[in-house]
């Protein structure tokens, strides 16, 4: 069932794709070029799917984990809090590698993990925090919704600090992950289950 096939020239089984997908998975997190840096999410709402573009923050392999940051006020926090099941999108088209995840995910705002995040993140990022009104509000003008005069270069802790009040951070506990790799020689397709002990891993039909 773990038979070893051959990627760009590198042998690879069941085990070691699944540890590729998390390698790939925490190199994006490095780089805002990588090709897994900004995903596509899923959420549902009222029994619609709903999809945007996130960042992925930080990868935690042995909890099994996808994090990334959002403001507390905008509509996914609210859909998720209603179904907390997520789905993801990554594609490298250099790599013709696409990997789908599925994965459950739990808010946290004005915690610890959500303080030692915003104080991790850069000046920039919390920035985005500070649009007013809240992020999906209709406008009657084109507008960033940020308060004027707020230029990058003149960023602070101080006044950049009440963005806080409307920083969340979601962790996803992955469930599932489907890899795909598209190659003219012929496609191959894999699918890992995460269980509480254990992955179940299979090879699907592309």
């Amino acid at each position: 069932m773990n038979q070893t096939i051959m990627i760009n020239q590198i042998s690879y089984n069941l085990d070691e794709i699944l540890q590729d997908c998390w390698h790939r998975l925490i190199n994006s997190t490095h780089s805002s070029v990588h090709p897994f840096h900004s995903p596509t999410i899923a959420t549902v709402n009222e029994g619609t799917p709903e999809k945007r573009t996130v960042i992925l923050r930080k990868v935690i392999p042995t909890e099994g984990t996808l994090i990334f940051h959002t403001d507390y006020r905008s509509p996914k926090i609210s859909q998720l809090k209603v179904n907390n099941s997520l789905s993801w999108l990554f594609y490298d088209s250099k790599s013709r590698i696409q990997i789908r995840v599925k994965s459950l995910a739990t808010i946290h705002y004005k915690d610890e993990i959500t303080f030692k995040r915003w104080n991790d993140s850069r000046l920039e990022s919390r920035k985005c925090y500070l649009v007013s009104p809240a992020p999906s509000t209709i406008s009657e003008l084109s507008t960033d919704g940020l308060p004027e005069n707020l230029n990058n270069k003149d960023l602070t802790d101080e006044n950049v600090g009440d963005g806080y009040e409307n920083f969340a951070v979601v962790k996803n506990k992955v469930t599932q992950m489907d890899w795909l790799f598209l190659n003219h020689d012929g496609h191959r397709r894999a699918k890992f289950i995460m269980g509480e002990q254990e992955v179940e891993k299979y090879w699907l039909i592309p």
